[in-house]
C-alpha cells in the first residue's frame, strides 16, 4: 500500500474524532446537552468508540475477528444512536405541535422495529464466518439509517419554511452533517456493486471517513457560528397549526 495512501487513512480514522472532542467540549459549556441529549452522548459515544477500536488495532493487530466483533457491537450501538438523533431532530420540529409530534414518535417506532427485524434476518440468513454475518446485518441496519438520515436532510431543504427553521440553527447543522455523511455513504455502498479494480476500492474507501471529517467540521462550523442553535420553529406556522388542529380534531 502506497505511503500517502496510509497517511490518509490514518488521518481521517483520527481527525475526526479528535474533533468530536472539540464539538462536545463546545456543547457541554454552551449546555447545549440540555436541547440534543441524544446527539451529545453520539459524540462521547463515537469518541470512546474510537479509542476502543485504536488499542484493539494497536495491541493485537493480528485479532482481527475481535476487531470485527468489538467493531460490529459499536456500529450497532452508533447506528442505535444515529436512528435517536433523528427523532430528536423531529422532536424539535414538531415541539409545538403535540399531535404530530405523538404521531411521529409512532411512526418511529414502527420504523425502527422493522430495521432492527431486517438486520437480524440478514445477519441470520448470510454466509460466511459469524463476524462476518454479525457485520452484514449491522451494515444493513446502519444502510438503512442512512437512507431515513439523507431523507430527513432533502425533507428539511423542502420544508424548513414551512416549518420556521432557520438554515443557522443548530438543529439544520446536525441534520446537514449526518446527510453529507448518509449520502456518500449510500452512494458507496452502490458503486461498490459496480466492478471496480482493486485500486479503484481503496479510493472508494476513502470518502465516507472522509465525509465523516466533513460532517464533524459542520458541526463545528455550527457551533461557532449558528445564530440561532438551539431554536427550532421559532414562531407559529399557519400551515402546521392548522394540520395539527385537524390532526387533534381526528378521534
Amino acid at each position: 500500500m502506497m505511503q500517502w495512501y496510509r497517511f490518509v487513512l490514518h488521518y481521517l480514522w483520527i481527525a475526526p474524532h479528535a474533533l468530536l472532542v472539540v464539538v462536545s467540549a463546545l456543547m457541554f459549556i454552551a449546555r447545549l446537552y440540555k436541547n440534543f441529549p441524544i446527539f451529545f452522548l453520539y459524540t462521547l459515544y463515537e469518541t470512546i468508540e474510537f479509542l476502543l477500536l485504536f488499542v484493539i488495532a494497536g495491541i493485537a493487530p493480528t485479532h482481527k475477528v475481535l476487531y470485527r466483533y468489538v467493531f460490529a457491537a459499536t456500529l450497532a450501538g452508533s447506528t442505535a444512536l444515529r436512528f435517536g438523533i433523528i427523532q430528536e431532530i423531529f422532536n424539535h420540529l414538531f415541539h409545538d405541535y403535540s399531535r404530530l409530534e405523538t404521531l411521529g414518535a409512532i411512526w418511529m417506532r414502527w420504523l425502527t422495529a422493522l430495521l432492527a427485524v431486517a438486520a437480524i434476518l440478514s445477519a441470520f440468513y448470510s454466509s460466511g464466518s459469524v463476524p462476518d454475518s454479525l457485520l452484514s446485518g449491522v451494515a444493513l441496519l446502519s444502510r438503512s439509517v442512512a437512507i431515513i438520515q439523507a431523507g430527513l436532510l432533502l425533507f428539511l431543504f423542502l420544508f424548513s419554511h414551512t416549518f420556521g427553521l432557520s438554515w443557522r440553527s443548530y438543529t439544520f447543522g446536525i441534520a446537514f452533517g449526518f446527510g453529507i455523511f448518509a449520502s456518500t455513504e449510500l452512494a458507496v455502498s452502490a458503486l461498490h456493486l459496480t466492478n471496480l479494480t482493486e485500486r479503484s476500492k481503496d479510493l472508494l474507501d476513502l470518502l465516507p471517513t472522509g465525509s465523516y471529517h466533513v460532517s464533524v467540521l459542520v458541526w463545528l462550523g455550527y457551533l461557532l457560528a449558528a445564530e440561532k442553535p438551539v431554536v427550532a420553529a421559532t414562531d407559529a406556522v399557519p400551515e402546521m397549526d392548522q394540520w395539527s388542529g385537524e390532526l387533534e380534531r381526528t378521534p
